[in-house]
């Protein structure tokens, strides 16, 4: 739907041109120009150049009852040719008020709740009708990327409705259905529950499900507690089981699929303001007796303000293979305007079925440099050494200019 992108985009300069005409206006973004430079995995040359435009335009009336929000990309490859692509990630506007203790958004917008997320051409409704409780309605045109542009049908729609408390103490609870069609075929039915309590200063307790009305199953499934009861001590434990769902539509709804399950443990220590510990472990179990296990253990050290070194070792052993590797970063600031940054990355690998070893190790600089007060320019270059790959350079340049 490319005429669908460039119609929008069209309205989006105008609404920001007309913006900013209006001398009560408060307009507030940024704009970011990159290039891009890699080579893709048949070796082919690409020069990207990219132009990224985000705006938030408020105090339109005289109440500051209306804004308008916008965010898109146009791109081309200025080596291989094919033209100019574009997307409209959200172009809406908001009134807020409309009747009293009602908010409405109309346009392109992303939205997510508990049962589910999409990016819709619509209408959103956020409300409280009455009390602690709180309403919103969305749904609209269901608007679909692929790698030349929109891939949406007619047919395709979307839509969800969640109900929230708002006066649980230190907490929140949402319960919400999320609906989408495929060429005016149902897709998607799910109820979702999202909910969250802290504990004074003992910690939080936080949980999301979601139940997939179509195929009957519980499609994810995420209990964890966060503590820092301890000085200097923070720990969280996680539970995550899904199941894979695909659209009712999909001929890969036929196909069998297994249980992914996950229990996570992480956790830090300040040594003192300098120095911290961290440490990660992960059980994974991905259905029929396959399992895996995957540790990280980083030490962060700050030798003054501004700078930060970090150094980890990483490991997994399992299904899929076993790796072993470290990371060692760093990044400073200096003369308050500018950040330097730098990294290598060196794994050791053997593949599931396979008895011989690979290796790869990535090095990579970046930095950003601020020339004024709303003008910076960001600069990173990596490349990579493998058995695949003798050498993988890619590099990335943006100018943002904030307004």
């Amino acid at each position: 739907m490319k005429r669908c992108t460039r119609i929008f985009l069209v309205a989006l300069l105008i609404l920001g041109a007309g913006t900013l005409s209006a001398q009560a206006a408060s307009l507030s973004g940024r704009a970011s120009t990159q290039a891009l430079w890699f080579s893709d995995e048949f070796g082919a040359d690409h020069f990207d150049l990219s132009q990224y435009l985000r705006f938030h335009a408020r105090q339109l009336d005289a109440a500051d009852t209306v804004s308008v929000s916008g965010y898109g990309r146009a791109w081309g490859d200025a080596q291989q040719g094919g033209g100019v692509d574009g997307r409209l990630y959200y172009l809406y506007i908001d009134r807020k008020g409309l009747p009293k203790q009602t908010d409405v958004r109309l346009g392109r917008q992303f939205f997510f709740v508990s049962a589910g997320s999409a990016i819709v051409d619509g209408a959103r409704v956020d409300t409280r009708p009455f009390g602690p409780v709180a309403i919103t309605v969305v749904g609209g045109r269901h608007v679909f990327f692929n790698t030349t542009g929109e891939g949406t049908k007619r047919g395709d729609f979307a839509a969800a409705v969640q109900a929230s408390l708002t006066n649980i103490p230190g907490g929140s609870m949402d319960l919400s259905y999320f609906t989408s069609y495929d060429e005016n075929d149902l897709a998607k039915e799910i109820v979702g529950l999202s909910a969250s309590k802290r504990f004074s200063k003992y910690g939080e307790l936080y949980t999301q499900l979601r139940y997939d009305m179509i195929s009957k199953v519980w499609s994810e499934i995420q209990v964890g507690a966060r503590s820092a009861i301890l000085p200097k001590f923070t720990f969280n434990a996680e539970f995550f089981r899904t199941i894979p769902v695909f659209e009712a539509t999909s001929i890969f709804s036929v196909f069998a699929v297994e249980r992914f399950q996950e229990v996570l443990f992480r956790a830090q220590y300040d040594m003192d303001p300098r120095l911290s510990l961290s440490g990660e472990y992960r059980n994974e179990s991905y259905g029929g007796g396959d399992t895996a296990n995957v540790g990280e253990l980083g030490l962060r050290y700050r030798p003054r303000d501004g700078m930060s070194l970090y150094g980890a070792g990483i490991w997994r052993n399992g299904t899929g293979g076993n790796l072993a590797g470290f990371e060692l970063s760093g990044d400073t600031v200096f003369r308050k305007n500018y950040i330097l940054s730098a990294g290598v990355q060196h794994d050791n690998f053997r593949r599931e079925l396979m008895d011989s070893h690979d290796s790869a190790t990535r090095f990579w600089i970046g930095g950003e440099a601020k020339l004024r007060k709303n003008v910076s320019v960001q600069a990173r270059i990596e490349d990579t050494h493998s058995q695949q790959f003798k050498q993988d350079v890619r590099a990335r340049l943006a100018l943002n200019v904030d307004f």
